[in-house]
């Protein structure tokens, strides 16, 4: 059907949802039947959707045939008319020989028989013989394959009219495959995460300044609470499937419905997030970042040294002596997240130092959670967390333990000197305690992917994980906690293991480890595959030669009670 062939208004509206808790062969859902029945009444009461034309399908309602018979009957609806179709329950996804496979879950669904599921585009390949100008897809699941690589190119502005006029199928996802989507937990107290900011953004939160909802505001600003929730480890995706109209939810008189009488209203557009492909490379230019600040060259003397790292300092009360003497070796860790996309990037320090400064550790994974110095500084071009080293005969600020910086660029460090340690008297032993320097390493992860998120960056980035004078160091401070079968790890210096120590000297002045991700696909099991790379590395480094001994022996479980952070 051509462009203009389409009113500038709705002649009807109609909204298919499902909400799932009870299921036949998978685990049960808490708040997905209340999520559904939520929106239902969202649409009928505050978006003039007809009781009769909603069509709300719960729990045993919600069989696969159901479903597709009750999406299909939308063959018959008007040209002008809009369809709204929500779904709450799970996810599955499937790798295929071209990418990912999504799959929903019907209440007769079995995850090891896909005949049984309903393959995502069997809905959108459907939604092409459906006549309805606008549908919006709204999926309160987890899964990938949803084709919405693309976002539509709409200029500035757009008026509304114009919108309504244009085909559109949209669609809104609250996570990936990887990603835990919360069954619980929204601002409502009765929804999850996801549809709790979806109806706070249905009843005009999401709405722009002069009272106009598209499903473009309303997706946009899903994502952007989801993405930002502290309890949330989900990141939303939403574009276009096909088309460049926009569904309209509401107009301040009316006008979408052919009810009132206004102006013809200039929107906004938005950023849409699609989902990234997995055979989509990050695009990359020339970092400086790290190049700038010492990072460059892990053989180098002054490998890791810049005006900020030289602030941290070891100070040790000798014994005969009662002033605080710098100690010569200068083990930390150093860890360097730099945006690597072309995609512009312009932090606002200011309002993140704000923001930062009165946030709490985010995240109910301990993976998650990273604490924010408290002491702040600031230059021209970046804002500067730190803790100083109070331990110090004089209490002074010279001396730091550990920082975060922060550019306008987005790049950002991160050093510790907390995770190297001197043992042993008069031994000189030097150890970098190895299951607190994982867990930096990891929840730091998390940390960046925070701050890049507020400035609205998910694409590629460069995270350079470096040990700064390892020459002649151990690591240390292995998992204790009994793993599989009651086995545990033995102490560095235990008896047993003692005369075996020297062989586990890193032979390395440095350490550098390099991985690069995109921040928008980042999910838990994409970061635990880098925390497991990095810890195997670590390991041939110190010539262990066995699993990560940051976990516990024999499994992938990692101890965070004993990481302290």
């Amino acid at each position: 059907m051509s462009t203009w062939n389409y009113s500038p208004r709705y002649s009807n509206s109609h909204a298919l949802i499902i909400g799932i808790n009870k299921y036949q062969h998978v685990n049960p859902l808490g708040v997905a039947r209340a999520d559904a029945e939520s929106v239902a009444v969202t649409l009928i009461k505050e978006l003039d959707f007809p009781e009769a034309n909603v069509t709300l399908l719960l729990d045993d309602q919600a069989t696969k045939t159901t479903i597709l018979r009750r999406f299909l009957a939308f063959e018959s609806v008007a040209t002008d008319d809009r369809l709204f179709v929500f779904f709450a329950g799970h996810g599955a996804t499937v790798s295929g020989q071209r990418g990912a496979i999504g799959y929903l879950i019907p209440v007769d669904g079995r995850t090891d028989d896909r005949s049984t599921l309903i393959r995502w585009d069997e809905l959108t390949r459907n939604a092409e013989i459906i006549p309805a100008k606008h549908i919006l897809f709204v999926m309160d699941a987890c899964y990938s394959g949803l084709a919405i690589q693309r976002a539509t190119g709409i200029g500035d502005k757009r008026f509304v009219s114009n919108m309504l006029q244009r085909l559109s199928r949209q669609v809104i996802t609250a996570g990936k495959a990887d990603e835990t989507v919360a069954d619980g937990g929204g601002p409502t107290g009765n929804n999850s995460i996801f549809t709790g900011y979806l109806l706070e953004g249905l009843k005009g939160k999401a709405a722009t300044e002069s009272g106009v909802l598209t499903a473009s505001h309303l997706m946009n600003y899903v994502y952007q609470k989801v993405g930002t929730d502290n309890r949330s480890h989900q990141t939303p995706a939403f574009g276009h499937i096909d088309g460049d109209g926009d569904f309209v939810l509401r107009t301040p008189n009316g006008q979408h419905l052919g009810g009132g009488v206004g102006e013809d209203l200039l929107v906004n557009p938005v950023v849409e997030r699609p989902e990234p492909s997995s055979q989509v490379l990050i695009p990359t230019i020339k970092p400086v970042f790290a190049e700038r600040n010492g990072y460059s060259d892990p053989d180098s003397v002054s490998f890791g040294q810049n005006e900020w790292t030289r602030r941290l300092h070891w100070l040790e009360l000798k014994p005969d002596e009662g002033n605080p003497q710098p100690e010569q070796w200068m083990g930390k860790l150093a860890l360097v997240i730099e945006p690597v996309s072309n995609e512009p990037l312009n932090l606002d320090l200011a309002d993140l130092a704000q923001t930062l400064h009165n946030s709490k550790p985010q995240g109910t994974g301990p993976f998650a959670t990273f604490a924010i110095p408290t002491q702040v500084l600031t230059t021209a071009k970046s804002v500067i967390f730190y803790e100083s080293d109070y331990s110090v005969q004089e209490k002074t600020e010279d001396h730091w333990m550990r920082f975060l910086r922060m550019e306008r660029s987005g790049a950002i460090e991160y050093c510790d000197r907390r995770i190297a340690r001197i043992l042993g008297q008069g031994r000189g032993i030097k150890v970098f305690r190895y299951v607190p320097l994982i867990g930096l390493i990891w929840s730091f992860i998390y940390l960046a992917k925070r701050i890049l998120h507020y400035a609205d960056y998910q694409f590629g980035v460069r995270y350079l994980v470096n040990l700064v004078a390892t020459q002649d160091t151990f690591l240390g401070q292995f998992s204790t906690a009994p793993g599989k079968d009651g086995h545990h790890w033995l102490d560095l210096f235990d008896v047993q293991v003692a005369h075996r120590a020297d062989n586990w000297k890193c032979r390395d002045a440095h350490l550098q480890m390099v991985f690069q991700f995109a921040i928008q696909s980042l999910g838990e099991s994409e970061a635990k595959k880098i925390i497991l790379q990095c810890a195997e590395q670590l390991g041939l480094a110190y010539n262990h030669q066995s699993k990560p001994r940051c976990f516990n022996c024999g499994t992938e479980d990692f101890p965070w009670e004993q990481a302290g952070l």
